[in-house]
């Protein structure tokens, strides 16, 4: 009886210099190659390429396991060395934000503290690419408003806003900050996005926010980014059914958009559990899940059982064409892609 491998989706395809299929036994002996087909990714050069992390918790405790100075340092020399024009980081570069608990069992008791924010700037700075960054529920992990603190914002990111733009070629990036822990942006940011997505209509656009789109609102079916489910800690659910079905209507509306999100820091090898762990389009519109590069976890089982990959550090290298984007997953470690986190999406409206 012939096997079926079960794992791949139909956007799957082999990371780029693969020329056949491997087939394996139940022994590890190699049986035979077989052709690429569909898989074959494109021949021709891209446009330009970008760096894309999420969740990088950077902590001004030296000791922490996860080691996340040396991976987000690591990810933007790897990604200046491939040519990339410059990294988005989604969401969650440090583990507080501005503030820290002087005692972790006693609430009110916040102090300004820098440091994070101080290192992230620090890293970005020893290097050329540009990065464009957004604020996920750990810059206000206390609930102290992002807003609050432009100033400093401004001071160790260069943006005053939270929510901004950036145009490469033809192309527009909209990234679309958490302005407190429990919602995915402002009533004013997300009007904004709707004003700059029709404005903007005729364009591809790339929407960048933090969190994965909860999928038991009304019309909604499950999204990329929460395999199995298993990360309780929904942002858009706090955030409430009405405005995640608003989100996810906006998005319906522009067949241009691909959305890019982090926040459950799941693994790409979580598609052996659940193919709608990094991509999806179920929803209507093309949905993006970016792995942790800070502190990755490893899905177990279905479950939603996961344990922490310390020692891992994922991400994508995204190549864009006139018609298409391949999102190369790669292992930010041994800088190599991962075989099944490579996709080509098709962008044509």
């Amino acid at each position: 009886m012939a096997y079926v491998y079960k794992h791949f989706i139909p956007q799957n395809i082999a990371p780029k210099g693969v020329k056949t299929i491997g087939v394996y036994n139940g022994d590890g002996e190699k049986v035979t190659n077989i052709p690429l087909g569909r898989m074959t990714p494109p021949k021709t050069e891209p446009l330009y390429s970008f760096g894309a992390i999420s969740d990088l918790h950077l902590y001004p405790i030296a000791a922490v396991v996860w080691k996340p100075e040396t991976k987000l340092d690591n990810a933007l020399t790897y990604f200046e060395n491939q040519g990339c024009a410059f990294c988005v980081a989604c969401g969650d570069l440090t583990n507080t934000g501005f503030y820290l608990r002087t005692n972790e069992s006693t609430a009110g008791t916040e102090v300004l503290d820098e440091r994070q924010m101080a290192k992230y700037k620090e890293i970005c700075d020893k290097h050329t690419i540009p990065v464009y960054e957004l604020c996920g529920n750990h810059e206000s992990y206390y609930d102290m408003p992002i807003t609050n603190n432009l100033d400093l914002l401004e001071k160790y990111t260069g943006k005053s806003v939270l929510s901004y733009t950036v145009e490469q070629g033809n192309d527009l990036f909209i990234l679309c900050g958490q302005n407190r822990m429990l919602r995915v942006m402002s009533d004013e940011d997300f009007a904004w996005l709707g004003e700059t997505l029709e404005a903007n209509k005729d364009k591809r656009c790339f929407v960048f926010v933090h969190s994965h789109i909860d999928d038991n609102v009304e019309g909604g079916v499950e999204d990329s980014g929460n395999p199995c489910y298993a990360r309780e800690n929904s942002i858009f659910g706090y955030w409430g059914a009405t405005k995640t079905a608003n989100f996810i209507n906006l998005m319906k509306r522009y067949p241009n958009t691909i959305l890019f999100h982090g926040h459950s820091h799941i693994k790409f090898e979580a598609q052996e559990f659940d193919k709608a762990a990094n991509f999806s389009n179920e929803n209507g519109f093309k949905s993006v899940h970016v792995p942790s590069s800070g502190a990755p976890r490893e899905l177990i089982d279905t479950n939603g059982t996961w344990v922490a990959a310390d020692s891992e550090s994922q991400g994508y290298i995204v190549d864009v064409y006139d018609d298409c984007i391949v999102l190369n997953g790669m292992d930010l470690i041994n800088n190599k892609c991962v075989p099944l986190g490579v996709y080509k999406i098709n962008t044509a409206s």
